[in-house]
């Protein structure tokens, strides 16, 4: 066996077992069928350490190689298509993406998935380019990395004072979003804890919350407004008109004015219910 082959398999096993990971794992060569997420780390370890300390270390750590990029080696860019990620990510976090401005540009032009996804190369944004961008699979997105992160991700096509006010903007649509939730936590504290329906509008609420930011994300107006702020203000209509049905009906004795009372929710932490 030449000399450089031996140290490149002496440096995968090094960097193996430096994992606490079993030396019968390492796989000197790719293997020619299917192979396992074992041997994905003990090839790829001693290529790209850093790449798998993000997946280890990230929200897909439990899901492992094969699940996105398949089980026969040289299927990379079966991870870079939506459909891979839709497959889990089905529901909001899907739609919201392929209704958005990015979404309908791929629908109408398919990219070449097989181009690697390097800065600038799509003519719009798939889930991989920008969640695992240059192959950081710990989630580029995510809002705890701040929001520079996202900003230089985003002007790998736009301008970064255009991306920081969009990222800006989205934020104070979810802030609006927030408020409403919490408006709707104190008024649903008018309610009895036995309500029944208590609990269910309130996940109505918490529903389109989510819709809100993911449409902020994803710049998808549908979520943002038609399933996102105007839903939330329907969820405030219904709970106040179960808080008023209850206080007519269990509550405290109507007066002369009880045609036209309406009940109010007064700030602070009893946030007291109290008819006017």
């Amino acid at each position: 066996m030449p000399t450089i082959e031996r140290l490149r398999r002496l440096t995968l096993l090094l960097a193996w077992l430096a994992l606490g990971l079993p030396a019968s794992a390492v796989a000197a060569e790719a293997p020619a069928g299917e192979f396992t997420d074992t041997e994905c780390v003990a090839c790829h370890v001693g290529q790209d350490a850093g790449l798998l300390a993000t997946q280890r270390d990230g929200p897909h750590a439990a899901v492992g190689c094969s699940a996105c990029h398949g089980a026969t080696h040289g299927r990379l860019p079966r991870a870079r298509d939506d459909a891979t990620c839709s497959g889990c990510h089905a529901g909001a976090a899907a739609a919201s993406h392929a209704n958005s401005k990015h979404g309908v540009l791929l629908t109408l032009a398919p990219p070449d998935w097989n181009a690697p996804l390097q800065r600038g190369r799509y003519r719009a944004p798939g889930c991989a380019y920008c969640h695992l961008h240059d192959g950081d699979h710990g989630n580029r997105m995510d809002p705890a990395r701040g929001r520079e992160q996202a900003v230089w991700v985003c002007g790998g096509c736009h301008a970064p004072r255009f991306a920081t006010t969009q990222l800006e903007a989205g934020a104070r649509l979810v802030a609006v979003a927030e408020l409403k939730r919490r408006e709707a936590a104190a008024i649903a504290g008018c309610l009895p804890t036995g309500d029944e329906t208590r609990a269910a509008l309130l996940a109505r609420v918490d529903g389109h919350l989510r819709n809100v930011r993911l449409g902020a994300g994803h710049q998808s107006p549908d979520y943002q407004w038609w399933y996102g702020q105007p839903a939330l203000d329907g969820d405030l209509i219904r709970l106040r008109d179960r808080v008023e049905h209850w206080r007519r009906g269990i509550g405290a004795e109507p007066g002369p004015d009880a045609a036209t009372d309406a009940m109010v929710v007064r700030p602070g932490p009893d946030r007291a219910c109290d008819p006017r």
